[in-house]
Formats: C-alpha cells, sequence, structure tokens
C-alpha cells in the first residue's frame, strides 16, 4: 500500500476529517498525524496509523518530522489542512517534495493569498478585476494617521494573515475613532506571529483597518473547489446563514446556491495570476450587486464535506493530480460537472448549532422567534444536510467532538460561553 496511502495533519479540522473520508471509501491508506492524542478525525474508522507529530510552533522539527516519515513512506501524498501548513509545505517544498507526492505551489502565489494586503493587491490588477473591502494601513503612526479621521466608523481592526498567528484572533470592531488608540493598542498586546514567519516577511504583523459592512453578518457567499495547474476549474456555491460569533465568525449553517459563473471566471484568472492551483475556498461579501473578497483558502478547508456531498470529490482530485493521473482527474471533474442540486443541499454542525441556540436563547442574546427558526430550519433540510463531523457509518468522530466541548466548558466555562453568547 505504499504507493496507495496519505499522510493527513490537523486532526482536529473538519476538513481534514472529511478528506479521511473520501480517502478511505476510495481505498487509499490513511495516515493521520496530530500534537494531540485526542483530535476528533484521529477516531475515523478511516484512520489507519495514528501518529503524534511535533508541535506547530516548533516548525524545523515538524518539517524533520515530516521528511523522515515520507523517505519512510515513498509515493504518500502530503497535503495541507490549514493556513500554516499550506504556507509552511510552499516554504519548503523542494525538500518535502523529495519525500511526498504533493500538488504545492511556491510560496510566493500562497502568502499572495494568505496575507490580504497582497491578495487585494492581486485581486485588483486589470487582469482580474475582483472587488475588495476598502482597507487601510496605519501603520506607526496609528490613531493619529490622517486616514484615521477619514474611516467610516465603525471599522473592522484585523490582521493581514492567520499564517502562525499564535493568538488565534481573527479580528474585532472599532466603534469610533475615539476608540480607535485603544483598539490598536490591544490588538497589538494580543497578535503575536511566530517568528518562522516574521523572520520572512517583517510588515506582516501590522494590522489591517477595513470598512465593517453590516451586510457580512448575514451575507457570505462562497465559492469552492479546484483548480487544476492548466487552469481547469470546478466550482460549488453557498451562502453562509449563521455563523459564531454572529458578526465576524465561523460558520454554523450554510445553504447551496448556484454558481456565478463571472465569480467562477474571475477567480480562474486570480488564480492563473499568481500561479495557484488545488482546492480553495474563497468568501465574498454579498453587497447588493456587489461581491467584495474577504478570504481564499488555498488548501483542504472546513466545510469540504459539503463540497464531496455535491458532487466534488476534492481529495481525490488532488490525489489524481499530484500522480499525474491526467484521464482519471478528468474523470473526477467531468463527474463533478454532471452532478446536478436539488435546491435543498446544506451544511450544518449540528452540536454547535444546539450550543448556540441554547446558550444565546437562555441569555437572549437570540430572540425565541429566532431560535425557532433556526429549529425549524435545521428541521425542514434534515434529510439532505451534510455535517461537519456526524455520520452514521462513522461515529466516533462526533462523539469526540462533543466530549472536547464538554471539555472545553469544564476548563474555560467563561470563555466558553464567552464565545457561544456575544454577538460581537
Amino acid at each position: 500500500m505504499a504507493d496507495k496511502r496519505v499522510l493527513l495533519l490537523g486532526a482536529d479540522y473538519y476538513g481534514t476529517l472529511a478528506a479521511a473520508r473520501c480517502y478511505g471509501k476510495h481505498g487509499i491508506a490513511v495516515t493521520m498525524a496530530d500534537e494531540s492524542r485526542r483530535a476528533r478525525a484521529l477516531f475515523s474508522r478511516h484512520v489507519g496509523d495514528k501518529l503524534v507529530h511535533p508541535p506547530l510552533s516548533r516548525p524545523d522539527a515538524l518539517v524533520d518530522w515530516l521528511v523522515a516519515w515520507g523517505e519512510k513512506n515513498p509515493g504518500s501524498l502530503l497535503y495541507p489542512p490549514n493556513d500554516h501548513l499550506s504556507w509552511l509545505f510552499a516554504l519548503h517544498r523542494e525538500r518535502l517534495s523529495r519525500a511526498f507526492v504533493m500538488y504545492s505551489p511556491n510560496e510566493g502565489a500562497i502568502i499572495t493569498l494568505l496575507d490580504k494586503k497582497l491578495l487585494h493587491e492581486a485581486c485588483e490588477h486589470p487582469d482580474v478585476g475582483i472587488e475588495v473591502p476598502v482597507t487601510h494601513a496605519l501603520g506607526d503612526a496609528g490613531a493619529d494617521h490622517p486616514l484615521a479621521a477619514e474611516l467610516r466608523y465603525p471599522v473592522l481592526l484585523k490582521p493581514r494573515t492567520q499564517v502562525f498567528l499564535e493568538s488565534g484572533i481573527k479580528g474585532f470592531i472599532v466603534p469610533d475613532r475615539a476608540t480607535l488608540a485603544a483598539e490598536l493598542a490591544r490588538f497589538r498586546s494580543l497578535v503575536a506571529f511566530n517568528r518562522v514567519l516574521t523572520d520572512r516577511h517583517p510588515d506582516i504583523a501590522e494590522p489591517m483597518v477595513q470598512e465593517y459592512l453590516t451586510a457580512a453578518e448575514t451575507s457570505i457567499f462562497s465559492v469552492s473547489g479546484f483548480v487544476a495547474e492548466d487552469g481547469t476549474i470546478v466550482a460549488r456555491a453557498a451562502m453562509k446563514v449563521l455563523q459564531r460569533p454572529r458578526k465576524v465568525g465561523i460558520g454554523l449553517c450554510f445553504e447551496g446556491r448556484e454558481l456565478e459563473p463571472v465569480l467562477v471566471e474571475k477567480l480562474s484568472k486570480l488564480c492563473k495570476k499568481i500561479g495557484y492551483h488545488g482546492t480553495f475556498e474563497s468568501e465574498f461579501i454579498v453587497d447588493g450587486d456587489r461581491r467584495l473578497l474577504i478570504d481564499f483558502n488555498p488548501r483542504f478547508y472546513s466545510q469540504m464535506g459539503f463540497d464531496v456531498a455535491r458532487g466534488v470529490a476534492l481529495p481525490m482530485m488532488v490525489w489524481h493530480a499530484a500522480r499525474g493521473e491526467r484521464s482519471e482527474l478528468d474523470r473526477e471533474l467531468a463527474s463533478a460537472r454532471a452532478w446536478k442540486a436539488t435546491g435543498r443541499e446544506v451544511y450544518c454542525h449540528k452540536t454547535m448549532l444546539d450550543l448556540v441556540l441554547t446558550l444565546q436563547g437562555m441569555s437572549g442574546q437570540m430572540s425565541r422567534d429566532d431560535v425557532r427558526h433556526w429549529r425549524r430550519w435545521y428541521a425542514d433540510h434534515r434529510a439532505t444536510a451534510t455535517d461537519a463531523v456526524r455520520d452514521p457509518d462513522d461515529r466516533m468522530p462526533a462523539v469526540i467532538d462533543a466530549a472536547s466541548w464538554v471539555q472545553h466548558f469544564a476548563k474555560h466555562p467563561r470563555s466558553f460561553v464567552r464565545s457561544f453568547v456575544l454577538n460581537r
């Protein structure tokens, strides 16, 4: 089985779990490694060998470990499940590709997609033409920068990238100019990057100040799929209809949508412009007729299982493309294009949804009508819903997932309740 094996990392990511299930169902041996022995995807019945690797906080040791494992298991596929590893694999692509089969672009392509400043510049190129939110860097001047007086408040203060961001901050809202200086100080006190990134990109730790559009709370449109090296692209679309926290957060519920061909074409041009190929997820704020790109994830992504359920076997596309199996890849692409939507397809993390509805309903952060609406929403779509973790043929990851939330509450009750109750 040495030539039919994949090494998956990031066992607590739902995209990793979706990949393991897809590969396992296609007869590919799955070895999974993580920093923890309790990560949810390790308990999938599709996982064979379960390993512990050096922590991500020690990237050089992790790369050494990967190379050593790959040399002992030649022909194995390696593909990233998160932003950190997407960039790290690209940075060490030459060395890793001698030990693994890979489908990784160069570091320049990956950092362009994951650094919002570079991404915006690429999107605004005349050959691409993707709209992005109005965004500024205030630099050392901070709240004293002349632009601070011209900003339309509230604004969103956010890191340029999530790559090797050790504090896990996605961003927060600054209500007015009077609080900008304090919020910038709070940002700098909370946001810290691993030196593996800042030694190579010294200015990347500076915050971005971005216009805050209320549409981001309710109208995030995603286009996700696969793009080959020759530009061939296949995609699915969805609308994020509920997230946690409500204003800036992680998606809980998605509904399938029809693709917008203009967006797909522009994304294809973006990938061609910077030299990206592989799986991707892009997120747009829907502001009337405008589509403003806010994220591009060049990797396996959280709700990838939704696209697999909608006929796009993304892990297998990566597998065939990495191995140069063009006829098999073409067959997967054709199968994906032939799939037909019913209009009822949805994606949900049911365990997390139940927690949000219960805690926000009890606290009054969500009205009784809203709680009833979302319970009806799930009941109406239950038969066609893809769950982030629940699967009747692979039950243990859901058990571990639920246990991890209970453990989180037991250890950090205040932060747990705050993360599920507060809307900001």
